[in-house]
């Protein structure tokens, strides 16, 4: 008899053991993509979002909009002013990862002026951490000067190729991304998460081939893949309450045969978001093709007008499906984004009559009253 009892506090023993090594404290797990529940819950709830991807016209690229020596409060304030004049609420920023690593803590006093300016005129802000687009090997201090009449001549990636290719310096990034969305994780000024704009983006028409300083562009992908992965990891550990978004752009060769990264970037986003440089009846058949994932849609770039994506063509679709709408550019300035991509090849003297991107002249009259005129009118008549 007193040999079954043992046998029965073994037994016991080894299934108590059993059910421990398969508790899981699910309050240390980073949290999870949002369910289509949540996130359409999420969007309802907001103003259709209106704006445009936004750098003060004074600044060159993201490093002379952050830095403590150019930062340019006065400037911001101007043009979010007329921003929110013709009824935008919203604006996507780019930071930098330099720009954090070289001060950190005045970087991130930088970023609370900047939020709030964008508030008092009622702008919400979409934050973009990394960038895989221009110039691929960023520094911090002065910044070149523009090249005359050249788009966006002086535009880093973030990171740069140097710290792209090696997975160690990959994961020196964890603090920069964990830091600004800890600080901000709550913050109502702050409508959601851009991780990665166009990560494998190989830049063959600026920095590609033969030009100033060749990209990766054969096996960018991979790397920018494993960078993405890390950036997502990092977002979910630290669980924001707005919600987190790689976009996909380009051929949208991605709605048949999507890459590797760019099937990551669809199934594990909160919100889908997306590139439209082209036509009303493309940019429909990207629309028809994202609408199947069941969840809010925001179109992050747009608005070229000698490619047929202008205002007039692109903005009322979007209010009609209630799609999130940001064309590039707001003010012409010293990213000179009103000349087109081709600047890169073709010599400009002069001012292009019909602009690529952006609205406003620096002194902030409209390049086009119609446009503004339908901007205001389109955004007048959403709640």
């Amino acid at each position: 008899m007193k040999q079954i009892h043992q046998w029965i506090i073994v037994i016991s023993l080894l299934l108590l053991s059993a059910c421990s090594t398969t508790y899981v404290d699910t309050s240390t797990q980073p949290a999870k993509r949002w369910t289509e529940q949540k996130a359409n819950q999420w969007y309802s709830n907001i103003k259709w979002p209106v704006g445009a991807n936004f750098v003060p016209s004074t600044a060159v690229n993201q490093l002379e909009m952050w830095q403590e020596d150019t930062f340019d409060p006065m400037t911001i304030d101007k043009e979010l002013a007329w921003a929110a004049s013709i009824g935008m609420n919203t604006m996507r920023v780019f930071l930098h990862n330099l720009a954090w690593q070289q001060d950190p803590s005045g970087f991130l006093d930088r970023v609370d002026q900047y939020l709030a300016i964008a508030e008092k005129h009622n702008i919400a802000t979409m934050f973009v951490f990394f960038d895989s687009v221009w110039d691929p090997e960023p520094s911090v201090g002065v910044q070149r000067p523009a090249r005359p009449h050249v788009h966006n001549s002086g535009w880093l990636q973030s990171p740069g190729k140097s710290i792209l290719l090696n997975e160690n310096k990959q994961m020196a990034l964890a603090p920069y991304v964990k830091s600004v969305l800890t600080r901000y994780k709550n913050d109502k000024r702050v409508l959601l998460w851009d991780l990665y704009n166009e990560p494998d983006n190989d830049n063959r028409n600026t920095y590609g081939g033969a030009s100033l300083t060749p990209d990766i562009a054969d096996n960018k992908s991979r790397y920018a893949l494993s960078l993405m992965k890390k950036a997502m990891a990092w977002a979910r550990e630290v669980d924001p309450s707005q919600p987190i978004t790689i976009g996909v752009w380009g051929n949208p060769n991605w709605i048949n045969n999507p890459t590797a990264l760019e099937r990551y970037s669809l199934q594990e986003s909160d919100v889908i978001s997306f590139h439209s440089y082209g036509k009303k009846p493309f940019t429909e058949r990207i629309i028809r093709h994202l609408q199947s994932y069941n969840r809010p849609l925001f179109c992050t770039e747009y608005m070229a007008r000698p490619t047929g994506s202008t205002f007039e063509a692109i903005l009322p679709l979007f209010k009609q499906h209630k799609i999130a709408a940001y064309n590039w550019g707001l003010v012409a300035g010293k990213t000179q984004t009103q000349y087109p991509w081709n600047s890169w090849q073709r010599q400009y003297k002069t001012e292009p009559k019909v602009w690529f991107h952006d609205i406003f002249r620096a002194n902030g009259t409209p390049y086009r009253q119609q446009e503004v005129d339908l901007i205001k009118a389109l955004t007048q008549q959403i709640p």
